[in-house]
């Protein structure tokens, strides 16, 4: 089957989110996209519905789109989820998993250290959320896994645009013990592990704060000083 034609754009501005080369709330003009990829407007305007469903871009009415700015208060929202469903899969898998299922989950650990040490930004978010896939697989439940990758694309965009390197050797570490109790049939200590880590990596998001327009808030503290200064003189 043929590629629909928005899917290049689709696939190009999430690469760029993701590596970091295109900010929080950078502005995405659709006739500038059209041009550099070859694309009606049509074609340009679903890729970004695509890209909106996906949480990576917002469309304002009567305003350009714009890459998303994530904040602390939906990052807290998307950890609650993440937590529930998660705990919920790991009840799911059998009570021991196969020595090839074991031996694919370290596989991917590795590949994040790989990334780590390339500084291959897009691939360690592509390898972390590859460890929470498998076992949603392995916990043989479509629709979990289906609403888990839903939320682990949110969780990549939040990666992406924190202004720190949330995921570092100690998660890989964190991940890798996360299995090793899995392979001795450790449910119990496998959920607290994976309580842990997500709430280690949420804990290391920081975030662009959002520009005032409240003139107010904006000079706060600053002019305080001035005015008591010229009452003075």
């Amino acid at each position: 089957m043929s590629r629909p034609p928005e899917q290049t754009l689709y696939e190009a501005l999430q690469g760029a989110i993701l590596q970091r080369r295109l900010a929080p709330a950078a502005a995405l003009d659709k006739a500038t996209l059209g041009q550099l990829f070859g694309l009606s407007s049509n074609a340009v305007q679903r890729a970004l519905q695509r890209l909106a469903q996906d949480g990576a871009v917002e469309l304002p009415a009567n305003q350009p789109a714009r890459v998303t700015r994530p904040c602390a208060k939906r990052a807290g929202k998307l950890l609650q989820a993440r937590l529930s469903l998660e705990m919920q899969i790991l009840r799911l898998l059998p009570a021991r998993l196969e020595q090839a299922e074991l031996g694919s989950l370290c596989g991917q650990v590795q590949r994040q250290r790989d990334c780590l040490q390339r500084r291959d930004h897009a691939g360690l978010i592509e390898a972390v959320n590859g460890v929470h896939l498998q076992l949603a697989t392995l916990a043989d439940n479509p629709w979990l896994r289906d609403f888990l990758a839903r939320l682990l694309r949110q969780t990549a965009l939040h990666v992406a645009l924190s202004r720190t390197q949330p995921y570092d050797a100690s998660a890989c570490d964190e991940q890798q013990r996360l299995i090793e109790r899995l392979a001795e049939g450790d449910k119990a200590g496998a959920e607290t592990l994976m309580e842990h880590h997500l709430r280690n990596l949420f804990a290391r998001l920081r975030f662009i704060p959002p520009p005032t327009t409240d003139l107010h808030a904006a000079f706060a503290g600053r002019l305080a000083s001035r005015t008591t200064a010229r009452i003075r003189r």
